[in-house]
Order: C-alpha cells, then structure tokens, then sequence
C-alpha cells in the first residue's frame, strides 16, 4: 500500500513537473515572439527553476544581445556609408559644375565636326554623371531625415494641369502624347509641395525616358486619392513590377540608358514621408505607375 502511495505521489509530482515545464516552455515561446515582432527588447525570463530551462534561458538571452549588438553596428555602418555617400556626392558637383560649364565655352568655339562631336559625347556623359552624383544625394538626405516636411491643402487637380504643361515640350520632343484623365470635381489632399511637385517630375522623366507613344494621367477618388500614370513599354517581360521602386533597380541590364536606376526608388522615398503609398502594375505592354495617398 505504502509502495502504491508513493509511486502515485511521484506520478502526481511528475505531471506536475511536465505541466509546468510545459508552461515555462510556452511562455519562452511567447517572448520569444514578442521580441521578434519588436513588441519588447527585454530578455527571457523563466519562472521554473530547471537547470536545463536555465541554461537555455541564458544562451537564448546571449544570442538576443549578440543580434541586438548585431544590428546597432550594422545601423552605425549604414549611416556611415550614407554620410559618406552624401559628403562624396556633395564634393563632386562643384567640379562636374565647373566640367560642364567649360564644355559650354567649348561650343562656342570654332570647332571641326568631329571635335564638336566629341563635345556632345563628353556633355552626355557629364550630364550623366551629374544626375547620378545629384540622385545620391538626394537619396541619402531623404534616407536621413534631413528634409523638412510642410504639409498643406493642395488643388491637385491644378498642381498637375500646371506640372504637365511645363512638361508638353518634353513629351513631344519624346514623341509621347499625354492623354489627361482628370475629374470634374476638385480634389484635395494634405501633401508637401515641393515634395510633390519632386515626385511628379520623377514619374514624367521615367516615362519620358521609357516610355512610347502616349502616356495617360488619371486621378480618380474612390476609398483614397490614386494618381496614376498609365503608359506603353518596350520589352514588358524585362520589368519586374515587385523591383521597380527598389535603388538601382534597372530594366535594362546593359545599362545603356545611361539610367541611375534611383529616380523611381525617391518616388517611393518621398511618397512615404508625405504618408502616400508608391506602386506599380503591368498588364502586357502597359506599365502603370500609382501614388495612393
């Protein structure tokens, strides 16, 4: 009887054990989750003194302040490259400036063909390299919070019909004819102007760089505002939709465009500062470009 008792006792006291221990288990879980999901930076804590629960307690705990240390210095480098981007960019304007500015006193000498021609290839070409140092730039500013943001009611029915006429030369020298869709009613959003008026000129220089044919305008209004530029591509199987808004990204892997492949990547920068949503959709040779605010 006595032996009965206590073999009961010890079974009792081992489904206790494992109750318990099961608890503690899913309690690591759950803070484990928690710290994963960002919810809390605070370490494992454990309840049930186990030896073996202590001990992954500890190591569990260990690899959280390795990541933690981890991801400070890997944000420290970040910012590092970013200032040095900028400073680097910043430092090279002023000659690629003063580069361009002698190729225009070249253009006006008495050149042969040929050395004109080799003028307008040195001007492409510094052109390109300009734009390129001027979208660094930007990026690491916009990346480093250093852009003031002045939100204010905005007539975006106006703001567009003035940006696309300040743009009608451009398309038509690009052979792109605009098709405006624009409502009767007025349309307001709460928007940075000259933040705005950045990622407008952003979507047309894409478009005027990539696009044929026509492009088409459209504003419409349902549950948020959409600003849309619908327009026909080349080669639609070489867009990846899902990459389009991403630094560097570029259809063309030749590079030939002379593209920087960051002018789409500050659309999406500077949409999110203006609490906007940047994206893109294909459907077969028709690549539309929104901004949902």
């Amino acid at each position: 009887m006595a032996t009965i008792l206590i073999l009961s006792l010890s079974v009792i006291l081992l489904i206790s054990y494992v109750f318990h221990l099961k608890v503690q288990i899913r309690s690591i879980g759950k803070q484990l989750e928690n710290i994963l999901e960002g919810k809390t930076e605070k370490k494992i804590d454990i309840s049930l003194l186990d030896k073996d629960i202590e001990y992954l307690a500890g190591n569990i705990n260990r690899n959280i302040n390795f990541q933690k240390q981890l991801r400070i210095e890997v944000l420290r480098d970040e910012q590092k490259l970013k200032d040095s981007i900028a400073n680097i960019s910043h430092d090279l304007r002023t000659p690629l400036t003063s580069i361009m500015g002698y190729l225009q006193l070249l253009e006006k000498s008495e050149l042969s063909e040929k050395q004109r021609e080799k003028i307008n290839i040195l001007k492409k070409k510094s052109e390109t390299l300009q734009n390129l140092v001027t979208s660094f730039f930007e990026i690491t500013v916009i990346e480093n919070n250093n852009i003031h943001i002045n939100l204010e009611k905005i007539n975006l029915n106006n703001f567009l019909s003035d940006a696309l006429l300040q743009n009608i030369v451009s398309f038509k020298e690009a052979g792109i004819e605009p098709i405006f869709d624009l409502p009767n009613t007025t349309i307001f959003i709460e928007a940075d102007k000259i933040v705005l008026q950045r990622i407008v000129q952003n979507l047309i220089s894409n478009i005027l760089k990539y696009g044929s044919s026509y492009v088409k305008i459209s504003l419409t209004t349902k549950e948020n505002v959409e600003l849309s530029f619908a327009n026909k591509v080349k080669d639609p199987e070489k867009i990846d939709v899902n990459l389009l808004f991403e630094k560097f990204y570029i259809a063309d892997r030749s590079r030939s465009s002379g593209s920087t492949g960051l002018g789409l990547s500050i659309v999406k920068l500077l949409a999110e500062k203006i609490n906007a949503k940047a994206y893109a959709e294909i459907e077969e040779d028709i690549l539309t470009l929104k901004i949902v605010f």
